[in-house]
């Protein structure tokens, strides 16, 4: 073996033993936060979190989010390409008029602990919060008809993401709704196949979700950073 053979051979050996041996740390992934987010003591997010993002409703201004909250404080920001590192955030709080409003005082939630649904209205200026016993499906599909709910049991609530589910037989080509509490608000129903929420008697009827064809389906009802569904024929 000529001398050139054998330092071709320790410089293959030297590169060889350097790519097997060192590690390359993977890039971090920069977290962007975008809309409105609720945190808090009486909240699950003890920070600005993924989890604690709220859906915007179809309202300018208007964010609304389910959740399980408990006695203590509510914090609500507006984020604008925030980052850890690099926050732009706007904070709302209440003004003595129980207003919300830009850099008004902290929001004291002092209700029986349990799961609600949580809005806020920057136009309007307002704060509202609806307790959630129960969810079920209703309607000409279900076994129940229009008349009796089909209740719905909490899957998983993990990093703020809340699926209730059931397994049921179901009428192809008729309707069903998601709805809480046994009452028709809050309810959810579709609006240009989207799942829409109707929080209050007031608000408009969302339509109805129509079953593709006959057969044992589970549903769920999938409640965090976006409100969706998933009907599978199992």
């Amino acid at each position: 073996m000529n001398k050139l053979s054998i330092i071709l051979i320790a410089i293959f050996a030297s590169v060889s033993f350097t790519s097997c041996d060192d590690e390359v740390d993977a890039p971090n992934v920069l977290e962007i936060y975008n809309g409105y987010y609720i945190s808090g003591d009486a909240t699950p997010f003890s920070g600005l979190e993924t989890g604690g993002g709220m859906v915007a409703g179809n309202v300018v201004g208007q964010a609304t989010k389910f959740l399980d909250l408990s006695n203590g404080n509510i914090v609500i920001t507006h984020e604008n390409n925030s980052t850890a590192e690099q926050p732009n955030t706007t904070s709302f709080g209440l003004n003595s008029a129980d207003e919300l409003v830009i850099d008004g005082d902290v929001i004291n939630f002092a209700e029986t602990a349990g799961k609600y649904f949580f809005r806020i209205d920057t136009t309007a200026k307002s704060i509202s919060h609806v307790a959630i016993e129960s969810w079920g499906a209703i309607g000409s599909a279900t076994p129940g008809g229009w008349g009796e709910d089909t209740n719905m049991t909490l899957e998983s609530s993990d990093n703020g993401e809340y699926i209730y589910t059931v397994t049921v037989d179901l009428i192809g080509g008729e309707w069903l709704k998601f709805r809480a509490n046994d009452q028709w608000a809050p309810q959810f129903g579709v609006v240009d196949g989207s799942l829409s929420l109707r929080l209050f008697d007031s608000e408009s009827d969302p339509g109805s979700i129509q079953v593709p064809e006959s057969g044992n389906y589970t549903i769920k009802l999938i409640l965090g950073t976006k409100f969706d569904y998933e009907l599978k024929k199992n």
